[in-house]
This record gives C-alpha cells, sequence and structure tokens, in this order.
C-alpha cells in the first residue's frame, strides 16, 4: 500500500523525484485560487473566462535549459517522435498521415490484482485502501510477451487504462507512486516496441464496488452510501455479492447505471452544486470535492510521466476524459417512469423513485426485463424487500467513515441513513411519493431544462483539460461522450493563442465508442443484425424496420452506423481526429460453444470481420476491446463475465500450426509460424526473379537467371532496380533496426522474432479477422481502403503531398514543421495473411512438385507509381511515390527523361494491390477437411 507519505522506490535512475515534494506541488497547483481549471461551478459559463493558471514550480530547471526541434511547438524538450494532429488526420514529424490501430490494456486494470469480480473474499477489507494495482496491465516480467505479440498483430496505439482507484485508492490526496513507478517502467517498454498511448481514466458504473470499475471505495462511503448493502437493496447488483457468481447475468451490470448508486455518484458528480447543494464537504459541495480529487489524481500521474526522459509525447500522446460517463439521474423527465435514455433494461429493473425507495428499505414491486433479439421485453415482475436494510450508512458508520478519511461535512448536510434525495425534497419517506417527479429534469432553482452537456459535461472536460495541460503541455485529449449519444459542441479555439493552447478546442480528438450491441447482449452471432442507432436518431420508427438480414446487409449497417458517428462528431466538435476508444466482440459466443474440443471461432471471425470493415471502410483510427493477460475461458476477462480479449492463455497449449487432422499431408509443421531471426546472409529466392533479403532491401538478380522485363508500376514484391532501393535503404536503417538488439538473451525482439521459435499468434482468437493490412503512415492523404478476408486482397489509395503545408500560426501544436516529405509510406502486410516463401513452402504438402509450388509462392503487389521494399521480418512496405529526386534510377531500357514526363502529366494519385495467399496459416485446401473446422483452428489458434 502506497500513500502520500510513502517514497517510491529509487531502483530505477530515471525515478528519483522525491515523492513528498511531488505530492506537495500538486496539492499547491489543484489548490490555488486562481486555477480557473479547476473552478468546479456548475454555474459558470461553459466558455473559458479566465487565463489558466500555469504553476512554474511543475517545469524543471533543465526543461527549457536544453533545445528542441519541438519545443517552440509546445511538445516535451526530451520529445523525438511527437504525433501531430492536422484537420481529421494525424501526422508524424515528417508530416505523413498516421493512421492508429491499437488496443485496449487491457481489461485485467479494471481490477486490483489478485481481486477479480467473481471473489467476494477480501472485497470491502480495510475499506479498500490497501489494494495494489502494481501489475497491472501485466507483471513487468511479461512486458515482452505481451507488447512483442501486439506489435506482430500491427498495432502501434495502446489505450493505456488507469482507474481513480488505482491512483487515490489509499485516500483522499494520497496517491500510489509505487504504481505510478512501475506504470513508467511499463511505459518505457512501450516505447521500445513503438508504441504510442494514451491514458484512460476507466470506470464502469462508478466503481467496483457499485458493480463496475473506476472510483476508489471512499468516494461511495463521501456520499453517505453503504456498498455492504447494495445487494438487499438493488441499489448495485454486484458480482462479488452475487449468490452464484459463475452465473452472473450476462451483462447485467450496465443496468447499474439506472440504480440507486452509480445514478446518484454521477449525479453529485457532475451537478452536485445544483441537485444537492447541502452536500457540503470541507467547505466546498460535493461536486467540487469529488472533481478535484479526481482531476488532482490524473495531474499527479502527469506531472510523474512529466519527468520521466522521453515518455512524454514521444510515448504518452494524451488522455481520455472519462470512459463511458453517465448523466446519473440528471434531464430524467419523471422519476415515477423509466428515463427515455434507458435503453437497456434487464433483470429487476425500478425506476428512480422505486430505486430510492429501495435504498431506504421499503419493499417494491419492480418490473422484470429479459434481453432478445428484437431488445428489451418485458417478463413479468419481481418483488424486493430489503426488510428495513437501508443502503446508505448509519450515524455510526458514518462517523467512523469520516474520522479514518479526514473530511468535514457542513451542519446542513442529510443526515446519516437517510436518502440524500429525500432531505433534498424529491420524495417523502412518510408517503413514499414523489414530491417532485421533475426535480433532476429542470433547475430547482430557475425551473429551466438542465442541459448535461453544456451546463455539466462540456464545463468538467473543459477543466480537466486546462488542469493536465498544466503538466503536459501538449497533451492531445481525447474527448469521450456518453456512449451512443451525440457530442456537445465546442466552439473555434480562443482567440489567445496561450489560451487556446490549454482549451479543449486545441489538439482535440473525438474519441466515442461502438459495439454491435445485439452481438454483445445476446452473445450469439446471427444472419441478421439491426441498424440499432438509426432507430436511437429516429430514422426507423421501431426495431423491427431496422433488422438487415445477410452478411453483407449487416456489413453495410455497421459500415453506415460507424460513418454517422464519425459525422456527427465532425459536426459538434469541428474536423478533428476520430478515434473509435472502444470496439469488440465477445469470444464466449454461442455459450462457449469455441472451448469446446471440437468448437471454434467462426462466429466469432464473421463478427470481428464485419466490424473491422465498418472501421477500415471509414478511415477510422481505433483501440479493440481488449488485450487482457488473464484471461481464461471460465471466467473470460475476470470482470463481470465479460470475454472479449483478443488473447486467451487457455489457447496457449493449442498448437496454431496443426491446422487438421494429426499426420495429415497438409498438417503446417509446428514451427512453420514460428518467428525466426535469420542471418544477414541469408536470403530467399522469389518467383519474380528478385532476392528479397531478412533485413534490407531487394539484391541484385540470381545470376543463373535470366532478367525478365518488369513494367514500372505492375510487379512482384520490388518493382525497383538494386540501385533505385539501395539508396534508401541506409534512410531505412534506424527504423527497421533501432529495436532490434532489445531483448537479447530473452527470446524476443521488437520486431515479433524468437529464437526460441515462439509463435506470437498462440494464444490468439480469430486473429485473421483482426490482424489485417493497413497503411500505417502515409506520405499524403488516404483516400480508400479495403481488405477482403475471403480472397485475401488488399486495395489501397491515396493523394500524395509533396510537403507539409504550414500550421496555423496561431495554434501550432496542430500541425508538424513544414516542408518536403522525403519518408515513404509504410504499409502493415502480416503474414498471417501474405507470408515470406519459406513459411508459405514449408506449410505445402510433402507431395507437391517442388516447381509448381515455387511458380505460385510468392504475393503479387501491383502499384501504379514509385518503388517499394518488402520487410518480411518487419512485416511492412515500404513506398516511395516521389520520383522527383534527381539521383532515381531505373530499370535498364527505362527512357528516364519519358518516365518523368509521364509521371508529371498523371493526376497525383496512388494506387497498391496486394494479393495475400489462402495457406495453411489462413485457411486449407478442400481435401484437408471442411474449410471452417480447419479455419477455426488456425484464426482461434485452438
Amino acid at each position: 500500500m502506497s500513500s502520500n507519505n510513502l517514497r517510491p522506490s529509487q531502483s530505477s535512475a530515471t525515478l528519483t523525484d522525491d515523492a513528498q515534494i511531488r505530492n506537495q506541488r500538486i496539492h499547491v497547483l489543484a489548490n490555488s485560487s486562481s486555477n480557473a481549471s479547476l473552478n468546479t461551478s456548475t454555474t459558470a459559463s461553459p466558455t473559458l473566462t479566465h487565463r489558466p493558471f500555469v504553476n512554474a514550480a511543475f517545469r524543471s530547471s533543465e526543461s527549457h535549459a536544453q533545445g528542441s526541434l519541438f519545443e517552440s511547438q509546445g511538445h516535451h524538450p526530451t520529445s523525438t517522435n511527437p504525433l501531430f494532429l492536422r484537420g481529421p488526420w494525424f501526422k508524424d514529424h515528417s508530416g505523413r498521415t498516421v493512421t492508429l490501430r491499437g488496443v485496449n490494456l487491457s481489461g485485467a486494470s479494471k481490477t486490483p490484482v489478485n481481486c477479480p469480480s467473481h471473489q467476494a473474499e477480501g472485497f470491502l477489507d480495510n475499506d479498500g485502501t490497501e489494494v495494489s494495482f502494481i501489475g497491472r496491465p501485466f507483471p513487468l516480467e511479461d512486458a515482452d510477451e505481451h507488447l512483442a505479440r501486439l506489435k506482430h498483430w500491427g498495432f502501434n496505439l495502446l489505450r493505456f487504462i488507469v482507474t481513480w482507484e488505482a491512483i487515490e485508492h489509499a485516500g483522499p490526496g494520497k496517491y500510489d507512486y509505487d504504481f505510478f513507478e512501475y506504470l513508467v517502467k511499463v511505459l518505457y517498454k512501450c516505447k521500445q516496441y513503438g508504441f504510442k498511448c494514451f491514458i484512460d481514466p476507466h470506470q464502469d458504473v462508478w466503481s467496483r464496488f457499485s458493480g463496475g470499475s473506476g472510483a476508489p471505495l471512499w468516494t461511495l462511503y463521501l456520499a453517505g452510501l453503504d456498498p455492504s448493502c447494495f445487494p438487499q437493496t438493488n441499489a448495485a447488483l454486484v458480482q462479488n455479492f452475487y449468490e452464484d457468481p459463475e452465473n452472473y447475468p450476462k451483462m447485467v451490470w450496465a443496468t447499474n447505471y439506472n440504480k440507486l448508486a452509480a445514478a446518484t455518484m454521477f449525479t453529485l458528480f457532475f451537478a452536485g452544486s445544483t441537485f444537492a447543494p447541502d452536500c457540503v464537504v470541507n467547505q466546498m459541495n460535493i461536486q467540487d470535492y469529488l472533481q478535484t480529487h479526481y482531476i488532482k489524481s490524473y495531474m499527479a500521474l502527469a506531472e510523474y510521466i512529466n519527468k520521466q526522459h522521453g515518455i512524454e509525447d514521444d510515448v504518452v500522446v494524451g488522455y481520455d476524459t472519462l470512459n463511458e460517463p453517465s448523466a446519473g439521474w440528471i434531464g430524467v423527465e419523471d422519476i415515477t417512469k423509466f428515463p427515455h435514455h434507458q435503453e437497456l433494461k434487464k433483470d429487476a429493473t425500478p425506476t428512480p423513485l422505486q430505486a430510492m425507495l429501495l435504498g431506504q428499505g421499503s419493499k417494491q414491486t419492480v418490473e422484470f426485463w429479459v434481453s432478445t433479439f428484437f431488445g428489451p421485453k418485458r417478463r413479468g415482475s419481481r418483488t424486493i424487500d430489503p426488510e428495513g436494510v437501508t443502503a446508505w450508512l448509519s450515524p455510526e458508520q458514518r462517523d467512523e467513515k469520516d474520522k479514518r478519511f479526514g473530511w468535514k461535512r457542513s451542519k446542513e448536510y442529510p443526515k446519516a441513513g437517510e436518502c440524500i434525495w429525500a432531505h433534498h425534497g424529491v420524495w417523502d419517506m412518510s408517503t413514499q411519493q414523489a414530491l417532485n417527479s421533475e426535480y433532476f429534469y429542470k433547475d430547482p432553482k430557475t425551473g429551466e431544462k438542465y442541459e448535461f452537456d453544456s451546463r455539466s459535461f462540456l464545463p468538467f472536460c473543459r477543466r480537466y483539460a486546462q488542469a493536465i495541460r498544466t503538466i503536459h503541455n501538449a497533451a492531445i485529449i481525447f474527448l469521450e461522450p456518453p456512449v451512443n449519444e451525440i457530442p456537445p459542441s465546442l466552439p473555434p479555439p480562443h482567440d489567445d493563442e496561450d489560451v487556446a493552447h490549454f482549451d479543449i478546442t486545441s489538439r482535440v480528438v473525438y474519441a466515442p465508442h461502438w459495439y454491435d450491441g445485439l452481438t454483445l447482449l445476446n452473445k450469439r452471432w446471427n444472419f441478421f443484425n439491426v441498424d440499432y442507432l438509426g432507430v436511437k436518431r429516429g430514422r426507423y420508427p421501431n426495431y423491427a424496420a431496422a433488422i438487415k438480414i445477410g452478411e453483407k446487409a449487416i456489413k453495410e449497417c455497421f459500415r453506415e452506423q460507424l460513418a454517422s458517428i464519425k459525422e456527427e462528431g465532425q459536426q459538434a466538435i469541428g474536423q478533428h481526429p476520430t478515434l473509435i476508444g472502444e470496439i469488440g466482440i465477445p469470444y464466449d459466443m454461442n455459450d462457449g460453444k469455441a472451448y469446446k474440443p471440437n468448437g471454434n471461432y467462426k462466429d466469432q471471425i464473421k463478427a470481428m470481420d464485419a466490424n473491422m470493415y465498418a472501421l477500415e471502410s471509414n478511415h477510422l483510427n481505433f483501440t479493440l476491446w481488449n488485450y487482457c493477460p488473464d484471461n481464461s475461458h471460465k471466467w473470460g476477462d475476470q470482470w463481470n463475465g465479460e470475454d472479449l480479449s483478443l488473447w486467451s492463455k487457455d489457447d496457449l497449449d493449442k498448437d496454431p500450426g496443426r491446422l487438421s487432422k494429426k499426420n495429415s499431408k497438409s498438417s503446417l509443421a509446428s514451427d512453420s509460424l514460428s518467428l525466426r531471426v535469420m542471418d544477414s546472409d541469408n536470403s530467399m529466392a522469389l518467383s519474380d526473379n528478385t532476392v528479397i533479403e531478412s533485413q534490407g532491401s531487394p539484391s541484385t538478380n540470381l545470376s543463373d537467371r535470366k532478367q525478365s522485363p518488369v513494367h514500372a508500376r505492375v510487379a512482384k514484391l520490388s518493382s525497383s532496380s538494386s540501385s533505385s532501393s539501395m539508396k534508401s535503404s541506409k534512410s531505412l536503417s534506424s527504423t527497421m533496426s533501432s529495436s532490434h538488439a532489445l531483448l537479447e538473451g530473452q527470446g524476443l525482439s521488437p520486431d515479433g522474432s524468437s529464437n526460441k521459435h515462439l509463435n506470437l499468434d498462440q494464444g490468439g482468437r480469430a486473429v485473421v479477422a483482426f490482424c489485417r493490412p493497413f497503411a500505417q503512415k502515409v506520405a499524403g492523404i488516404p483516400l480508400e481502403l479495403s481488405f477482403s478476408l475471403n480472397n485475401i486482397t488488399f486495395k489501397f489509395s491515396f493523394k500524395r503531398t509533396r510537403t507539409t503545408e504550414p500550421g496555423d500560426a496561431s495554434n501550432p501544436l496542430n500541425s508538424p514543421m513544414p516542408g518536403k516529405i522525403n519518408e515513404p509510406t509504410e504499409i502493415y502486410l502480416p503474414r498471417i495473411h501474405f507470408p515470406c516463401v519459406e513459411d508459405y513452402l514449408s506449410s505445402l504438402s510433402t507431395s507437391s512438385s517442388s516447381a509448381s509450388a515455387e511458380k505460385d509462392s510468392a504475393c503479387s503487389v501491383t502499384v501504379s507509381g514509385g518503388h517499394y521494399e518488402w520487410n518480411h521480418d518487419e512485416q511492412i512496405l515500404y513506398w516511395w511515390t516521389d520520383d522527383d529526386n534527381s539521383d532515381k534510377s531505373y530499370g535498364p531500357g527505362e527512357d528516364t527523361k519519358t518516365r518523368r514526363a509521364q509521371e508529371e502529366e498523371e493526376e497525383d494519385v496512388f494506387e497498391i494491390t496486394v494479393v495475400g495467399k489462402k495457406w495453411a496459416g489462413n485457411s486449407v485446401s478442400s481435401r484437408s477437411g471442411s474449410f471452417w473446422s480447419t479455419i477455426s483452428q488456425c484464426c482461434r489458434l485452438s
């Protein structure tokens, strides 16, 4: 257990700041009366009226002493590879457009070490103060394996989950610096593998103790709630308290958003000063107290990261605002009825008034709902009798908590043991009737409709962004609205340059979530689906009218929903990048049928392919939910019965190379998919008469073969001559080999190679569906991208940008330095779909003709211009399209002047098509058995 009274370990040379001094600085900044960023009054104007306070104490004396290429643009002085924003695109330092594809790391980080949600033992021990998140998302000694696997799968971004509880579990203002130190060590590992990260302040239904994750236990005590009584009062349905945790209902945890505990906490957090004005703690409203401690916690983490060399901006590029925020009961029109926004109804479902009455110990008969393929459906009612037990702390209990955590309540604070909403006149305890059914719909003082976005959510996001940027000046803010809601409208950036840099209108990314709700709730993939977002936006009269039948229709339905989300974001917040923060599928479909000995991932592949198609066709950045190192077939992601991890340790004993029956002729050798480090002189002969070397560009043609004429725009594997290719190899050397020696002696390297024949695909689930080709960095603007899993064909086009345009002088953080783009377009081509010759040939039947096998061994590439190099070890194709260099070399027989003239006349749009292989790595021929029985073995690697 760590607190602000403990000093971090000094084991790392990069982590030497004194924890007490650091904590004092945090408090000085957060408590400063001139700090407008922490002004938490809900009545404040949503527009910025004060210049954000910047405490010079946060800036180390050496930070500005050393010059930096990026210093003038607000990036950390030690940053060498920041991420820029330009309109709807991410950019690197050279001006290339960057596509970010990643994962959430990880679902395991929702809970402390050794505290899964199905475990009751120790759940409320020591008021939740002595837990530890050190080891989340994984033990440090396991980092190389997991990060190497994620890089091997082509991911370049991590949404790094850090709950409020992980930081401040010991009590208000007591930060776990030991956890910070561990976290920074993991981030250094992420840097070695080339990952960008952003911090996700994760929560679900407020806290672990109200059925989800996020806030520390003391926040519930602060509000006067007693989590030990939540089961009897239906204040929250918590798996840790559930009588049969193994059969905890599917996705029922999300219904807690509309139950007493979570709804109360979110209402207090976002609008306590309006709806609970008497809840005053330490001379501030509970809203101010909660928001200030939340913001200060992530400021403390940001300040710790800021002090490390080469982490800020190079690795940690920004911060999410708050995962899946909820308005609580704010905006509820009538507390005696279900709120209009409560689409999810499952199990025992009380109205807001019934939830308050249950919390006070009164018996209630509530509706009982179930999930169907056509939406929630009522199935009778249930009677819940708390038998006088209340969800509120008794006077003795509350006094004990107050003393332990050091806060002092005002004399006007609601009495212990009594509902705070009854105290504020929402309902009458004697008659158990509503006194003001519209209480949360209108401002109790003015009578005007209370707008959650403008008066609560957006002001909170701005305060949070301003506070983070007093520490991390160039932090990207990932603005995340409530799930499936239209985001709040942002005004243009502030006229004052200094203010604009701190305001949320600068360097902001729209980061909504989207799930295929039908599959997620029912854990089944069907031949039909529903355009849920279309129903919610009023484009259909009911669910039945929104049904889509057939694979093609379902994919288009998903594409249209994500297109709508992207468009809504750009209309509301402006031309900023969009990143889908969460999207994924359940792997325990059909009651876990895939986990049985003869099970397969057929449905999971179809579902994931549909999701990926929707993302690709909309050019969306994303982080899949999720990669969970603790996943097991029995308990899934170790949290509330969810099982969405791309990887499971229970699949590690399965051989991804055995794709058909044992001893079958077409069985793949057990190590044929292993990623091996090749000697520098090891080369592979290809069918287009070129030679691809393991660590570089194509070498000269084989001496014993005649050179075939190759059209400059259509070729296999390499369209360039050796001279034109080799001239660029030197510029690539640092990029391609900078991390090769990171893991010497451990059997792994950051390029996914292994000298122990470790198969990084092993344990992955439906790998062929999510491990897909894409253009990671583009020397221009992407136009079209597609990948067909059926015929393994990748197509991509972009409009070339020869130079980056100058940035907006009033907001230089949003643009890289202007200049000519000399770097190539980089395309990730996963070996599972685009195998190298060695892997492909070794997978063929021993009886195959060697001649015919070699003839059909190479994946084909067609380009509309330029030249490229394909590095199989890196799984990257480097493509140069700027042929204006004077030293550009053309193949023998080519008329250089004519070629240059033709290229100048052509439209400045470039296209590439890569056709991969249906092979033992991702499919099998019919002679080896049924297609799905075999592909399931490869794609689930089980």
